[in-house]
């Protein structure tokens, strides 16, 4: 049977038929029996196609993203070992991070749970891991746009030693970010894109860095307790500065390696990172180091976030 609403509407005529269909409406019309023998030709706006335009757009927006992702990752990855062979500094590290993330408590937040929390921590051990080389402290918060799109703003502090500093030296940072996540199938796919400005004790004056990350992890087995994480960070300075930073490419890290889903909220993920830095002022410089990352999501509803 037709829709009643629908045949109505037909029966004004051509034009508020035409008129009614601009508007955009998620009901396709059905008009079944309605008009055998065609005698209203002209009829050119059917209801649900602008919104049906605007979802195809979308899914193909969507389809895309992933694509720039994956290209991402393969492209970085084979350069970051390319220059590799002409570093002229070759130090190994351990490095010890934790991170978490989650939504604001009710009382704090909106009606979706839409305000987030951040907050990590790195250890890092240089010089082949014999010392204590770098501290930092990240907190942060964020607002999710929708399932796959966050904003977040924040602040970090560094304290850096021998052998990645000439000398000790305390830096204070403000961060913005913006972060995607998306399932393909059962790979998760995310990148993230974060601009510091840096104030660093070593000299004056701000120090403006542009990163740029994508990750790729892959889950094996049915039930999904390990999995495998690849991703790629390249660091690109904005702008130079008389603590040391040099206008373009900064630094460049790659990591493969396992994870274990301890459960819904926790991953621990543990592998290879090779760090790769420019010196304009001297050799440049290759990390080769053993990286053990937490992850917690308190809010207990999605994985951990990066």
């Amino acid at each position: 049977m037709a829709n009643l609403e629908h045949v109505t509407k037909l029966k004004e005529g051509v034009a508020a038929w035409n008129k009614w269909g601009k508007e955009d409406r998620d009901v396709a019309p059905d008009l079944r029996e309605a008009d055998p023998g065609g005698t209203h030709a002209g009829l050119h706006a059917i209801p649900g196609q602008k919104t049906q335009l605007k979802a195809k757009q979308i899914a193909k927006r969507q389809r895309l993203y992933p694509l720039l992702v994956i290209g991402f990752l393969f492209i970085a990855v084979m350069l970051v070992f390319a220059p590799t062979l002409e570093a002229q500094y070759v130090d190994s590290g351990t490095w010890f991070g934790g991170s978490m993330t989650g939504k604001l408590p009710q009382s704090m937040n909106n009606a979706k749970g839409s305000w987030r929390l951040w907050m990590d921590g790195q250890l890092r051990l240089g010089d082949d891991s014999s010392r204590f080389s770098q501290r930092l402290v990240r907190p942060g918060f964020g607002y999710s746009l929708n399932q796959a799109w966050s904003l977040w703003v924040g602040y970090a502090y560094v304290r850096t030693d021998q052998p990645y500093a000439l000398k000790p030296s305390t830096e204070n940072r403000i961060w913005e970010q913006i972060s995607w996540q998306h399932l393909v199938g059962s790979t998760d796919l995310s990148s993230r894109t974060r601009l510091e400005q840096r104030f660093n004790s070593a000299g004056s004056g701000t120090g403006v860095r542009l990163r740029e990350m994508g990750k790729l992890m892959q889950p094996l087995g049915a039930k999904k307790i390990w999995l495998i994480a690849v991703y790629d960070e390249i660091f690109i300075n904005l702008n130079s500065t008389n603590f040391g930073a040099r206008s373009g490419a900064d630094r460049n890290r790659a990591f493969v390696g396992p994870g274990i889903n301890l459960s819904r909220s926790i991953r621990t993920e543990l592998g290879y990172m090779n760090q790769y830095t420019f010196n304009n002022n001297g050799p440049d410089r290759v990390d080769n180091i053993f990286s053990v990352n937490a992850f917690w999501n308190f809010s207990h509803r999605a994985p951990p976030e990066e």
